[in-house]
């Protein structure tokens, strides 16, 4: 009797241990943090370097991470990622905005549904976010005026290009465009080109507005995807002798129209950090209570002067856009 007692006291503290382990496993899984960072378009080259910089955080820092949003920009499609993340209830968002009226109601839905949410890239002004991790998109503008005049001098006529003239990170940059230019009564802006996202439509859209504008100075192009493109037109119209680009953003084929002499500059705003940052500190956040500070990515200038630095940072293998 004594025996078989002794048996089934062992065999109780042998399964009872299993359940506690299996448990203990259970709840380290389900305590695993969970950001979702919802970007306006996962399609695009730039994209891809900002979830380089969110991933490799969340590899630091042990957190999963989310990389979500639509392909193409859609607004709706971006606003049903969002809604999808409050209602599944992960642990922060951050969020590039590209419509504040559709967008900054959700931001502020999130943050009312006690979820830490930030932007990124894309400023969302007036919504209660908490920080924003990105450039300054007014005086990045201000410095691409400046370098077209640097170039140019201080009369002439230019034309805008953009993916999207009605999106806010483009009004922002286009702003301080047209502030920079201000001082120069000379310089005329006479077309602001929205080109829309598809490639083809995009550069004949260009393409048509160098056409229609034959006594063309000058392109402040304000977005990564129609500064290839406009520099692709100056090359295969050979233009760029006459026609002066500054574009946005260190993609390979805008480093390779520097070299070629078609783009005369770049402005980059570190889209890896723009990943990277966003999830660094909505851990440490979620884990110690540090506040959330706004984070500004900076301003980095590419021109044919040290153009073959950036070149030698693509070719091994550095996160540049």
């Amino acid at each position: 009797m004594k025996k078989s007692l002794f048996l089934l006291l062992i065999v109780t503290f042998i399964i009872s241990n299993i359940v506690y382990a299996g448990g203990k496993q259970d709840n380290n899984d389900a305590k695993k943090m969970e950001i979702t960072v919802v970007y306006h378009d996962t399609g695009i080259e730039f994209g891809q370097i900002i979830k380089n910089g969110a991933m490799a955080a969340g590899k630091e820092f042990g957190v999963k991470v989310n990389w979500v949003g639509p392909i193409g920009i859609n607004v709706d499609e971006q606003v049903n990622f969002i809604e999808n993340a409050i209602t599944t209830g992960v642990d922060g968002l951050a969020i590039s905005n590209v419509n504040a009226e559709a967008l900054n109601p959700m931001i502020d839905k999130a943050i009312e549904a006690g979820i830490p949410t930030v932007t990124f890239n894309s400023e969302a002004a007036g919504s209660k976010r908490l920080a924003f991790f990105g450039q300054d998109l007014v005086q990045s503008g201000k410095t691409q005026g400046e370098i077209l005049v640097e170039y140019m001098g201080t009369s002439g006529k230019i034309i805008i290009t953009t993916g999207d003239a009605s999106a806010s990170w483009s009004q922002d940059r286009e702003s301080g465009v047209r502030q920079a230019l201000a001082k120069y009564p000379d310089i005329k802006i006479v077309q602001v080109v929205s080109t829309g996202w598809e490639e083809q439509q995009m550069y004949a859209a260009i393409e048509n507005a160098l056409i229609a504008n034959p006594d063309l100075t000058g392109i402040a192009s304000l977005g990564a995807p129609t500064t290839m493109a406009a520099g692709r037109a100056l090359l295969r119209n050979k233009k760029y002798d006459k026609i002066i680009h500054v574009g946005h953003d260190f993609m390979p084929e805008t480093l390779d129209n520097i070299k070629a002499g078609a783009t005369k500059a770049a402005l980059s705003q570190n889209p890896y950090l723009q990943g990277y940052m966003p999830v660094k500190a909505l851990y440490e956040f979620l884990t110690t209570g540090k506040k959330i500070e706004s984070y500004d990515t900076g301003i980095l200038r590419c021109d044919f002067s040290n153009v073959d630095e950036w070149l030698k940072k693509l070719e091994d293998g550095e996160p540049v856009g």
